[in-house]
């Protein structure tokens, strides 16, 4: 193995300990996963224990480096929390077995890890809480309990381990095809506006606005340039069929 030998580990680890439990999951399942022995394990790791809390800080630095420098950045409060929880449930989704682990496991943790893991998981509720705050202040979030916003704003987006499914991904029960990003923008929605209907509001997500003029008009851009395509070849079809019809009705009779 390389050094992505204990990336690899580390995923099939997380995959074995989703799916049948940490306490039914050897370190031979591990080796047998990977088609490896056993003792090759022990170059990379010195027991399942340390899988486990690995598997934690893993998952745990992922997600920390994904949402907190859009937390820091100069955008308003509520753009940040929006975008924040887009590069949440990115993660969320990509690492489905990794959460899996994180939610369920911890009692499985030593007592110094468990306390590590769970200062590390308030300190991440906190990036949120400083930024609902600020939103509250500048009068761009409605003033309710912040603590309770992030509990239920992360509530919703953990949660979706449970049943997200990518396209061909073998369906699971209250499975939905939508991509990660359809998720989040409905999310975001339903965060921001409530599931009461409003008059003339048909939105069906919210997603974080473009930076540039260029970006949001990309979709657009690149729809007109499909739509161009996909003309120039009916209309190039049409002179092929035009072609080979005068050339049929130039033949004399009974030429082929």
């Amino acid at each position: 193995m390389v050094v992505r030998g204990r990336d690899a580990i580390l995923a099939a680890a997380a995959t074995l300990f989703a799916r049948q439990g940490y306490r039914a999951t050897t370190l031979e399942d591990v080796a047998d996963t990977l088609d490896i022995k056993k003792a090759s394990l022990y170059h990379y790791i010195r027991s399942k224990e340390e899988l486990l809390t690995e598997i934690y800080d893993r998952i745990l630095t992922r997600i920390d480096a994904a949402v907190r420098p859009v937390a820091e950045s100069g955008l308003p409060a509520d753009e940040r929390l929006r975008r924040m929880v887009h590069a949440h449930l990115e993660v969320v989704t990509a690492e489905r077995d990794m959460l899996a682990v994180v939610f369920r496991e911890e009692p499985e943790l030593s007592p110094e890890a468990k306390r590590a893991i769970r200062a590390r998981k308030r300190d991440y509720e906190r990036i949120f809480e400083r930024v609902v705050d600020e939103g509250q202040q500048a009068g761009l979030l409605r003033p309710l309990t912040t603590r309770l916003v992030v509990f239920a704003l992360l509530g919703m987006c953990n949660w979706t381990y449970q049943w997200f499914r990518e396209p061909g991904d073998t369906p699971g029960p209250g499975s939905d095809p939508s991509s990660a990003e359809d998720v989040a923008s409905e999310f975001v929605l339903l965060l921001e506006s409530g599931w009461r209907s409003q008059a003339g509001d048909g939105r069906r997500g919210a997603w974080p606005r473009p930076d540039t003029v260029t970006a949001a008009v990309a979709p657009v851009a690149r729809a007109l340039e499909e739509a161009q395509a996909a003309l120039a070849a009916v209309s190039a079809e049409l002179g092929g069929a035009t072609d080979r019809l005068e050339d049929g009705l130039a033949r004399p009779p009974g030429k082929n």
